[in-house]
């Protein structure tokens, strides 16, 4: 986001975002969870490459405009593999860095956690279990309905809503916001492209780092007559 962002969106910001992480804190770390933060070795690896993923894909940013910036988002796919609180903790992790690393305005950490974290991974995981209670047990479904879909749905939604935030701090902007939708929408749709790819790569070579992923529900060993 911006540095001029009004101060009452940044205060409003770090409270919404304070409160969603702190549950999510709350969802991993507390005593009765069913499994640790991150059982194996292998999820743990994944877990930090996603967030050094996500600083440099957040980075690279595509201006528009005089003051739009626009950039691939990565957050939906990251919690469709790791739930929704772990990717949330990861998103924050990967946003402090290029905070400090950037130099950007510390003002901007609670509304850009709530568009490019909080907002995308709740839009997945949501679209995720409605996926997963409503349609068959299928590899194929799992694989294209969240690998694909989901993670156009909630790439474009949080893209939207973050440009839909810039305007609303600057709005000399908007005379041009329906041609910067479409743009958004285009840069979304390629990264839920790369995103299937990926998350395909992962269900079928590496079934133990996706933890949203049943192995056995999708892949029931076959009985021996």
């Amino acid at each position: 986001m911006s540095s001029s962002l009004a101060l009452e969106f940044a205060i409003m910001g770090w409270a919404l975002f304070s409160a969603l992480l702190a549950h999510a804190l709350h969802q991993t770390l507390r005593p009765t969870a069913r499994s640790g933060f991150l059982p194996l070795s292998i999820q743990q690896h994944a877990w930090l490459a996603g967030i050094v993923t996500l600083g440099v894909l957040w980075s690279l940013q595509i201006r528009i405009g005089g003051g739009l910036h626009l950039s691939m988002i990565g957050v939906s796919l990251y919690a469709l593999i790791f739930g929704y609180a772990r990717a949330l903790l990861g998103a924050t992790v990967a946003l402090v860095g290029l905070t400090v690393l950037a130099d950007r305005a510390w003002l901007d950490v609670g509304l850009s956690g709530l568009l490019l974290a909080a907002l995308p991974a709740g839009i997945a995981t949501s679209l995720q279990r409605v996926l997963g209670s409503h349609l068959p047990r299928n590899l194929f479904v799992f694989i294209i309905g969240n690998g694909l879909f989901v993670t156009l749905v909630a790439s474009s939604g949080a893209t939207v809503a973050s440009l839909a935030a810039q305007i609303a701090v600057a709005p000399t902007e908007a005379a041009n916001a329906a041609d910067i939708i479409g743009y958004a929408l285009l840069l979304a749709w390629g990264e839920a492209l790369a995103s299937g790819m990926i998350f395909s790569a992962l269900v079928i070579y590496g079934p133990q780092i996706v933890m949203t992923y049943a192995q056995n529900e999708y892949l029931p060993p076959r009985q021996r007559w």
